[in-house]
């Protein structure tokens, strides 16, 4: 559970971090941030640090591969991976597949795997009440003797407010978006998660604060602490 947290925090995260065609996601080559997770408590448990190896500008947009380290409280590595972010006619397309572990695709990696996604996107125009498209990944295995299936679905974007966000990396104009994320997984014993989400979006910038929700208590929050490029 905590692992999925992790990576949860991790993607809302870098959703948030691009060209002037995406107008609330600026990046180039070499870019790179810092976030910082920290549990209900205010304790510190994760620092994510996050860095553009590839970008790509392209007639529409661009696309640019972002390089990720999770390290421990006490700066140990923890997980790495690279994520992918695309562009295009001012709408930002996050891959869902980004949501999956390496650990959880380790489950199926013995048998041949079907993923159907829809990519999570968030466009450059926002207003208070607008709902923003939802995105969805599901993977299952094909031959497996028991039925091995999971599921990600992220719904219920809405745009909330306008609210100042101040962190270690400054004082930011944001709007606040809130969404829902279910998570299900079936493999012999059918399991299900859902987990409440808000993000303050700062334009240029990305999300400088998230925090996760479950069951109506805060789990955890993330906080931009640095930027440059």
């Amino acid at each position: 559970m905590k692992k999925l947290l992790s990576i949860l925090i991790l993607i809302i995260a870098v959703a948030g971090t691009a060209t002037a065609q995406c107008e609330y996601y600026v990046v180039s080559n070499g870019s790179e941030w810092e976030m910082e997770t920290y549990n209900a408590k205010g304790k510190l448990t994760a620092r994510n640090q996050q860095k553009v190896t590839q970008f790509n500008a392209t007639a529409t947009g661009f696309n640019a591969m972002i390089n990720s380290i999770m390290l421990n409280d006490k700066g140990k590595e923890t997980m790495k991976g690279d994520l992918e972010m695309k562009c295009e006619n001012g709408t930002l397309h996050f891959d869902m597949r980004n949501f999956v572990s390496e650990d959880q695709m380790k489950a199926y990696s013995s048998y041949e795997t079907k993923i159907e996604s829809k990519s999570l996107e968030t466009p450059s125009k926002l207003s208070i009440g607008q709902t923003l498209p939802d995105g969805s990944i599901t993977i299952s295995a094909v031959g497996s003797p028991l039925p091995m299936k999971m599921t990600i679905v992220i719904t219920n974007r809405k745009v909330e407010s306008q609210e100042s966000i101040t962190t270690p990396a400054g004082t930011f104009a944001c709007y606040k978006i809130t969404s829902l994320m279910n998570m299900q997984s079936q493999m012999g014993v059918n399991m299900s998660f859902s987990f409440t989400s808000t993000e303050w979006l700062a334009p240029a910038v990305g999300t400088v604060r998230s925090e996760t929700y479950r069951n109506g208590k805060l789990n955890g929050y993330t906080i931009l602490t640095k930027r440059k490029g």
